[in-house]
């Protein structure tokens, strides 16, 4: 880049190999101008130093996966700079979904390259998320799925856990509303979503976009194991029209009402319980991404 740019990059990297890459990204970034390293003591501590020190720099770098980027998600929009992201969680469903390698170096060469987008942000009670939320077998999945077997596995703890919740029937009763559509009916799974990619890799929808505005409605209806499992490949292609087995819209804002109360998680996060109202915010922050 021909001017100076400053940047805050933050990270929790713990592993020889993670810091030894964060080192190279580092060196590679100072060629732009300086940077700074932010290691918060915990997980609490990352949107603070965010909003603390932020506006200080020309962009701020994120090093981790899907759950760290939702936990500084509503600091770095108050904040308002430039966002790069190194992916370095299990899932990185927000790169995969902008194209983002998940190598080190290729990851730095888009930020360097300095084209931005600008992209939605969804809002579940007042919470908010840039995949995707879940009722039913994400939650399920979530707690199936520890820091550990995440550790050991990657994205393969994904599978594990959605076999593990195959084992058990739960289905859940829900009043679905939105601007144009409106269901009731037994569900295993209502997913929605502000991104692309969700869940380890699953697909919402083959021509979902981060920045149309709109959230992608997916439901999956009571049915079988046997056809949950025979068309799980719409989940992983997002391949969904003439779908008997899940049913997908688009739309500014639902409400979503459980007869019993249901935790709601966001990219393998609780965020909250039903009832719950989602909506978009369009156009909230500004992401490197390729062209």
């Amino acid at each position: 880049m021909s001017q100076t740019c400053s940047t805050l990059l933050i990270t929790n990297a713990g592993s020889s190999r993670e810091d030894d890459e964060i080192h190279q990204a580092i060196e590679r970034l100072q060629q732009a101008g300086p940077v700074d390293v932010v290691r918060p003591e915990n997980a609490a501590a990352l949107p603070e130093a965010i909003r603390q020190r932020g506006d200080q720099y020309d962009r701020i770098v994120l090093s981790g996966g899907d759950g760290t980027i939702n936990l500084a998600l509503d600091a770095l929009v108050e904040v308002d700079r430039p966002v790069g992201i190194l992916p370095m969680g299990t899932a990185n469903d927000l790169a995969r979904s902008l194209d983002i390698p998940p190598k080190m170096e290729r990851a730095v060469d888009i930020i360097l390259a300095g084209h931005l987008r600008r992209i939605d942000v969804g809002c579940a009670n007042g919470e908010s998320f840039i995949n995707a939320i879940g009722i039913g077998m994400g939650p399920e999945m979530t707690r199936e799925m520890d820091a550990e077997s995440k550790s050991q596995l990657g994205v393969l703890a994904y599978l594990k856990g959605i076999v593990q919740v195959l084992q058990h029937r739960h289905f859940f009763h829900a009043r679905i509303e939105s601007e144009e559509h409106s269901r009731e009916g037994e569900y295993m799974q209502i997913t929605i979503a502000n991104g692309i990619h969700y869940g380890g890799g699953m697909t919402i929808a083959k021509d979902a976009e981060l920045d149309d505005g709109r959230l992608d409605v997916l439901l999956v209806p009571k049915q079988s194991r046997l056809s949950l499992l025979r068309h799980a490949h719409r989940f992983r292609t997002g391949i969904t029209h003439a779908a008997d087995t899940v049913t997908h819209w688009r739309c500014r804002n639902i409400r979503i009402e459980t007869d019993t109360t249901m935790e709601v998680t966001a990219d393998g996060e609780f965020l909250t319980e039903t009832p719950v109202e989602c909506r978009i915010f369009p156009s909230c922050l500004s992401i490197y991404a390729p062209h």
